[in-house]
């Protein structure tokens, strides 16, 4: 086995033992009847950890370890980090939004399929299975989880325009201002059209991915 190969199956391992902790975590406070900001709690340490760790999959691109676009991998990685780094976590109020559990929760269910499919592929030994559940459950799981970020976003505004954080307002030395506020106001507007445009892209993989299964394992790349 390869350095680079032993290193992927690795970092995918790591992967999907971290998000099955992370819908553990939020399980089990389901079943003790938490509140969202108590799951929110619960399973935010391991979120944010995870969920940091995989901009390293964007260096896998840039390095060609996996066969994905560098740009995409940051996008996707940039896209959720906003909404739980710079949103959710610093606004202690949207810990208690119900649609904080469900997007971690959406979230940590297309993980622990995805990366232990990952993992496989680059062992060359991908079940049928793994791969139809890789191409199949992202199907629910992704709009849910995107219709969970929008939602928190919204719910953000408010504090957005009242704290105007991660701003910069005039005068100032560089002549130069920036809202917050009003970016995340432009994300919104663009949101539903980046995400059909990567959600339709991932259904022609499906297409292509489960026609052609007979459940070898191939390298794949992040396409979500």
């Amino acid at each position: 086995m390869r350095i680079s190969q032993a290193y992927l199956v690795l970092y995918n391992a790591a992967q999907a033992a971290g998000w099955a902790a992370v819908l553990g975590a939020l399980a089990y406070g389901i079943v003790q009847r938490e509140t969202p900001e108590q799951l929110y709690d619960r399973a935010a340490p391991l979120t944010k950890l995870f969920q940091g760790a995989a901009l390293l999959e964007t260096a896998h691109a840039a390095v060609g370890l996996v066969p994905s676009s560098p740009l995409m991998s940051l996008m996707q990685w940039a896209g959720r980090s906003n909404v739980l780094f710079l949103l959710l976590d610093p606004i202690r109020q949207l810990h208690g939004n119900a649609w904080s559990a469900v997007m971690l929760g959406a979230w940590a269910a297309a993980e622990v399929i995805r990366y232990p499919q990952y993992a496989a592929s680059s062992l060359g030994a991908c079940p049928a299975w793994l791969t139809w559940l890789r191409y199949t459950m992202f199907i629910p799981l992704f709009p849910l989880g995107v219709l969970a970020e929008m939602a928190l976003m919204v719910a953000a505004l408010p504090d957005l325009a009242a704290r105007k954080p991660y701003s910069v307002e005039l005068p100032n030395a560089y002549n130069w201002a920036f809202s917050y506020h009003r970016f995340m106001q432009v994300v919104l507007a663009l949101y539903p059209l980046l995400w059909w445009q990567l959600y339709s892209s991932l259904l022609r993989a499906r297409a292509k991915k489960l026609k052609g299964s007979n459940g070898a394992g191939s390298k794949e790349g992040k396409s979500q």
